[in-house]
């Protein structure tokens, strides 16, 4: 059994060869194109694994199951929408970045693992909020460490559905941004903001996951 298949049964999900031989096609092209161009940092493209994937991966039991419509704000190489993606292949997933070297390896990573209702979207989101078609579109908004949860919050507020979810990946130390986002949060349409703690064996990251539900 892979480190990822063993890894991934600890977090409670399941993958299948198909999915398994994904992943490590993503991992190549990862670190092929990573020679060119700076997707990852140096230090975590030698633990893509565990940084990138089984990283990502913690996110999936917060987002539900089905074809669940979901943008992941400032994705950067795909993290962590891509992997969900792979995992969870009926998610509807749509991938916000605005660096355009990074939106071409979305593009070719997709088509290379042949991901199905997967969207790239090359734009700002400050500029996808003035677009009226985005409003209450998404189940799910997804990002990793890339915005404060103060600045997030609005954004949500706009994107997502009533009863939708924002779904952040934090680092451990965030005590003041929570603290931040708490106060605004009734302000800007969510009950309540929670934190899980997570930690991925048996490795040594542990992070903070923030999950909140806009009001129905």
């Amino acid at each position: 059994m892979s480190e990822l298949e063993a890894s991934a049964q600890k977090l409670g999900i399941a993958l299948n060869d198909g999915q398994l031989a994904q992943f490590d096609t993503y991992r190549q092209e990862l670190l092929w194109w990573n020679a060119k161009t700076n997707l990852v940092s140096e230090k975590s493209s030698r633990e893509i694994i565990r940084r990138h994937f089984l990283d990502s991966l913690t996110a999936l039991p917060f987002i539900g199951e089905g074809n669940i419509r979901i943008i992941d704000i400032g994705c950067g190489a795909g993290f962590p929408g891509i992997p969900l993606k792979i995992a969870s292949p009926a998610l509807r997933l749509y991938l916000l970045e605005t660096n355009r070297k990074k939106v071409s390896f979305l593009k070719h990573i997709i088509r290379l693992l042949n991901l199905s209702d997967t969207v790239v979207l090359h734009e700002r989101v400050e500029n996808m909020l003035s677009l009226a078609q985005w409003k209450d579109f998404f189940d799910v908004l997804v990002s990793r460490a890339a915005f404060k949860l103060p600045e997030m919050l609005p954004w949500g507020t706009f994107f997502l559905r009533p009863g939708g979810k924002l779904v952040a990946l934090k680092g451990r130390d965030m005590a003041e941004e929570f603290l931040q986002a708490t106060a605004i949060a009734q302000h800007n349409g969510f009950n309540q903001l929670f934190q899980n703690d997570i930690n991925q064996e048996p490795s040594d990251i542990t992070r903070k996951i923030i999950v909140g539900e806009k009001a129905k």
